[in-house]
């Protein structure tokens, strides 16, 4: 069968010089087999969107296209469907990600799934093989968990799908891609994992919804593999996609000793940790130095312990120093998470964090506003006190819009204090010590 994977072309305005592949079609690639399947993934031709999804159609011929989205981009998934059915009618489309998973119910309710045949909620990674199966005529569409499909004009849901066995998920296909041009900077980039989920109980995160507040991983000589298959293909660049690598520090030491024996240390590395992982050790961060990881993104969030409380974060605030101090001694560079627009927020409020971020000489701020993503326990908590002023446009779900108010500032001051601080302290980097370091 011929088979399309498409992931969407919304990008969060910040990050413009960050084009990486989407690793989920990558792997539902990688486990299908005996088909004529390619990925493509829109950020590459977004200027030009129209015209490339017409030559795919053309080139590729597909029966079945896949489409990967999150929240802030299911508006653009839905009107791209529509796109190409008012093309070719019969082509069978499948809806998958996030957003799928979460909000599967209110899509097929609310006509937001005319344009879609399929719904596969939860890990994608074999399930759609038997979709496939099903759509040849091989399997029965009712015993596919995690498929909602229609049925005498409606949508039927099929059980949740189990969480995967990590260890049955062969490595992402990173030939079968359509275009090139992944890029961090002006160098090649790919993407890896190396577990998935998270246990912590933070209450503005949307993943245990995904995969439950559940911590797997894959065995080390699987993710070395996989660095050498990218590698391969040309990557100068890995981020690493998983939730939360530092919740195990041992295991991620390990992972990093494996990395430099392999020699794959030749390349760079980029990962999103925890405050309290990296501090919990005093060697994590010289074999992260050792292992090639050069950005560092750091879930510091807030530096309110009232907010951190707000969050379920927990006082880390002295985790948050030692884990600055750590990164920093080791010449790695910090792309510090900051969330801003709680619900007790004044503008002096959030001059803290940028103010804080300044004096720790933070390289990179990574700044969003709060945001109510579905089925999230801050987005209850958020709307029960009022203060959700964008309930359902979930094209601005991306971290940069203002979609709620807090007690003291309403979502256009709330954003223009983001805009504000953000423009004193740092466009995006500045000229630390570190940064100075490593780009004399």
């Amino acid at each position: 069968m011929r088979i399309l994977l498409l992931s969407m072309p919304d990008m969060v305005p910040a990050f413009r010089g960050w084009l990486p592949p989407n690793l989920a079609i990558s792997s539902i690639t990688g486990n299908l087999r005996g088909h004529d399947i390619h990925m493509a993934d829109l950020i590459l031709v977004r200027n030009k969107l129209t015209s490339s999804i017409k030559n795919l159609l053309i080139e590729y011929k597909p029966e079945v296209i896949g489409f990967s989205a999150m929240s802030f981009q299911f508006n653009t998934a839905r009107r791209i469907a529509e796109f190409i059915k008012s093309l070719d009618k019969d082509i069978k489309t499948v809806l998958g990600g996030y957003h799928a998973t979460l909000m599967y119910k209110e899509i097929a309710e609310d006509g937001n799934a005319e344009p879609f045949d399929f719904i596969l909620r939860g890990e994608s990674d074999l399930s759609f093989g038997e979709l496939i199966l099903a759509i040849e005529g091989k399997a029965i569409y009712g015993d596919v968990m995690g498929l909602s499909f229609r049925r005498n004009g409606k949508f039927a849901h099929n059980p949740p799908r189990p969480l995967e066995d990590l260890s049955k998920i062969a490595l992402p296909n990173r030939t079968n891609r359509v275009w090139q041009g992944y890029a961090f900077g002006i160098k090649q980039l790919d993407i890896f994992e190396t577990s998935r989920g998270c246990t912590m109980p933070c209450n503005f995160c949307s993943m245990n919804q995904m995969y439950g507040r559940k911590f797997r991983t894959y065995s080390t000589d699987r993710v070395i593999k996989d660095i050498a298959n990218a590698k391969k293909q040309g990557a100068k660049y890995l981020a690493i996609a998983d939730d939360n690598i530092t919740l195990n520090p041992r295991r991620f030491e390990e992972l990093c000793d494996a990395i430099t024996e392999a020699g794959h240390n030749d390349i760079g590395y980029i990962v999103q940790t925890s405050c309290t992982g990296i501090a919990s050790s005093d060697t994590l961060a010289e074999k992260m130095a050792r292992a090639g990881f050069e950005f560092i993104f750091l879930g510091i969030e807030n530096v309110s312990e009232r907010n951190l409380r707000i969050m379920r974060k927990g006082n880390i605030i002295n985790s948050i120093k030692r884990a600055v101090e750590l990164i920093h001694k080791n010449n790695m560079l910090i792309i510090g998470g900051m969330i801003i627009g709680n619900s007790e927020d004044k503008e002096e409020d959030i001059a803290q964090n940028y103010e804080f971020f300044d004096r720790y000489n933070i390289d990179f701020i990574s700044d969003q506003i709060i945001t109510p993503y579905p089925k999230t326990g801050i987005r209850e908590e958020l709307i029960k006190a009022g203060l959700v002023t964008n309930l359902d446009d979930y094209r601005k779900y991306n971290g940069f819009w203002a979609n709620v108010c807090t007690k003291y500032l309403d979502s256009e001051e709330l954003q223009f204090v983001k805009w504000k601080n953000k423009k004193k302290y740092s466009t995006f980097y500045k000229t630390t010590p570190t940064f100075k370091t490593r780009f004399p």
